[in-house]
């Protein structure tokens, strides 16, 4: 299936007589090549740009250049660069006085802000995305509408983040940007799966919230294929492989594991990398494997002394205390299930702050509207 989006950039550019309006167009063409994982295409692109105007370079094409180059270099690899990237495109598009890609640059930095945990910036960067915008300028404000209800979503109140979906999903259909909607569909199906391995972990356990999960992750594989989507590809299978583990389905858990976990840490999901391990090293045990399993664990621990995110650690550090405590190691599992129980405590408390700041940060803005 062709995108709508890029058979329209396509006739634009096919149409369009002036060398620095064609050049905006296909620099914007490939940073949709590049959030779709077409991350070679996108470089070819955007290096026959840089040579075209080496010479005699131009604000507007340097900026949309600047744009693809972070886009690009976010979704090989999650690189810290594309802010910095992102970063050169907000200030050079600012000084030339380009509303419109102003207005999306703003809108990524409020995407990056988020991963950042950035989330005071974030609200300013949406404001300003949302303000700058025009009505139709819909690359932009589905762009900040997803980060307000990732956000949202994130912070443990989906109630308040479905207007914002509805909203983003409503102008990535009227730019006909699939890619966009696929992230739609993975931002959802990621957070409701944490959500139903929180539970099951430190609640009651949702049988049907992980069965639900696991349908909303294969809906996104046939999306993707459908689109040919090739960004961050180990992202849902690992997914899945979380979830069957929660499922206790531990031979198709241990397979997804196995054949995409050094995918997965080449695309920059590090910061994941304690869940993962910790999750193989229990399903390992519980297929026989002893040895491999408290190598993994010990692997897992090891790990948790990288940046991760306290819902992830807390995830992390409960499944270890049941590996442990299986392995005969009661003193350690009672130590990782303490510190599981803190992090889920901080984790909440970061969460009820987050919605108070996005309540207060975004009064002035109806979902509706946006």
């Amino acid at each position: 299936m062709r995108s709508r989006l890029l058979t329209r950039l396509d006739t634009a550019i096919a149409k369009a007589r002036n060398p620095v309006e064609v050049a905006c167009l296909k620099a914007e063409r490939a940073c949709f090549l590049a959030r779709q994982g077409h991350l070679a295409q996108a470089r070819v692109l955007v290096d026959a740009l840089h040579t075209q105007f080496a010479w005699r370079p131009h604000a507007a094409v340097s900026a949309w250049l600047s744009l693809a180059e972070g886009l690009n270099d976010y979704y090989s690899h999650l690189s810290t660069s594309a802010r910095d990237r992102v970063m050169r495109a907000h200030a050079l598009s600012g000084a030339a006085h380009l509303a419109p890609l102003r207005a999306l640059s703003a809108a990524w930095l409020a995407h990056m802000d988020v991963a950042n945990h950035d989330m005071g910036r974030m609200v300013q960067h949406v404001h300003e995305a949302l303000a700058g915008a025009a009505p139709d300028h819909h690359s932009a404000r589905s762009r900040a509408c997803l980060v307000v209800a990732y956000a949202y979503h994130f912070a443990g109140d989906e109630s308040r983040a479905l207007p914002w979906y509805a909203r983003s999903h409503f102008h990535a259909t009227a730019d006909g940007d699939e890619a966009h909607l696929s992230a739609l569909m993975h931002n959802q199906a990621s957070l409701r799966g944490n959500q139903a391995r929180l539970t099951a972990m430190f609640g009651e356990p949702s049988p049907e919230a992980t069965r639900q999960a696991l349908l909303s992750s294969e809906s996104i594989t046939r999306f993707d294929a459908g689109i040919g989507t090739a960004a961050l590809v180990s992202l849902v299978p690992m997914m899945q492989a979380q979830l069957l583990t929660h499922d206790q389905r531990w031979p198709q858990a241990l397979a997804l594991f196995e054949l995409h976990f050094d995918a997965a840490m080449a695309e920059g999901l590090e910061r994941m990398k304690p869940c993962f391990l910790a999750d193989r090293a229990w399903c390992r045990l519980q297929l026989g494997d002893a040895r491999l399993a408290a190598a993994d664990a010990q692997a897992a621990e090891a790990s948790l002394r990288q940046p991760c995110d306290l819902d992830d650690r807390a995830l992390a550090q409960a499944r270890l205390a049941q590996v442990m405590e299986r392995l005969g190691q009661a003193r350690e599992a009672a130590l990782l299930r303490e510190r599981a129980r803190s992090d889920l405590q901080a984790h909440r408390g970061e969460q009820e702050r987050l919605v108070a700041l996005l309540d207060e940060g975004l009064k002035d803005i109806d979902p509706a509207t946006a």
